[in-house]
């Protein structure tokens, strides 16, 4: 009877999670969320564009998104072994609990992608909407996060990094640590740390886009002549270390970033 007690509870504890993960997080395939531009145009031309109804949350196929707010920009690396990553499944949530999202027709191919192809994303309620533009990648993402307060060039700064990695076969898609960050005029540079049981930093000896365990990596900007260069001469240039990301500084984008390790 004792257990029953015990039991009971828990199942009515379990289910309102799920139903709250529901509600705060729905869940939808891209393809079902998407709209021909003459329904688009109908939420629009009966609404009103508000920049503050803005979205806190997306994911694609459970894996969180980088939002650029100030470009109204979500950007998506593709994982390349992923069944589903031409119609991911899709969860959100927003700042008004109202939000419903939709995505202008438009399927994710690979020409789209290496055309840099801009998809179009909406969110909305019942008064007001705000467009986002989706941009597709087939290379990870790099996301720097630090205190601009404290911004001084040459000299480090505490930083989080967070690192979606799309290759396959990899142990841990997405990387997240502490470290140090240091703005050159030619670049950045950033050393990872991790806090050790008694709250002591120490070297974060990590693997991180297949190379070498490393703590200390610097990012040079991919320019036209870099891009144009023969195989063997990048790999030269940087060690036979020539990863790509898609870099972002606090949640900005920045470009295409070589990572190298120092």
């Amino acid at each position: 009877m004792n257990r029953k007690k015990i039991i009971i509870p828990v199942i009515l504890a379990v289910v309102i999670i799920i139903i709250l993960i529901i509600v705060l997080y729905p869940s939808h395939k891209y393809s079902t969320l998407s709209m021909s531009q003459n329904k688009w145009n109908a939420i629009k031309e009966s609404r009103e564009e508000n920049e503050n109804l803005v979205l806190e949350d997306i994911k694609f196929n459970d894996y969180k998104l980088i939002i650029d707010e100030k470009n109204d920009t979500i950007y998506y690396s593709l994982v390349n072994d992923s069944k589903n990553k031409y119609n991911p499944k899709v969860g959100y949530s927003a700042s008004d609990k109202d939000t419903k999202i939709a995505i202008l027709l438009d399927e994710i191919t690979d020409e789209k992608v290496k055309e840099n192809h801009e998809f179009k994303i909406m969110i909305y309620n019942q008064k007001e909407y705000h467009i986002y533009n989706l941009k597709c990648t087939n290379i990870p993402l790099l996301n720097i996060s630090y205190n601009q307060e404290k911004e001084n060039k040459h000299k480090n700064i505490p930083m989080e990094m967070y690192l979606f990695d799309n290759v396959s076969n990899i142990p841990n898609r997405v990387t997240i640590s502490g470290g140090k960050f240091r703005i050159n005029d030619d670049g950045y540079m950033f050393s990872l740390h991790m806090l050790t049981p008694g709250k002591n930093k120490r070297d974060n000896i990590l693997s991180i886009l297949n190379m070498k365990p490393n703590s200390e990596y610097a990012l040079i900007k991919v320019d036209t002549a870099s891009e144009n260069m023969e195989v063997q001469d990048v790999a030269t240039s940087f060690e036979n270390e020539k990863n790509k990301v898609e870099l972002f500084i606090n949640s900005e984008y920045k470009g295409v970033y070589y990572l190298k390790m120092v």
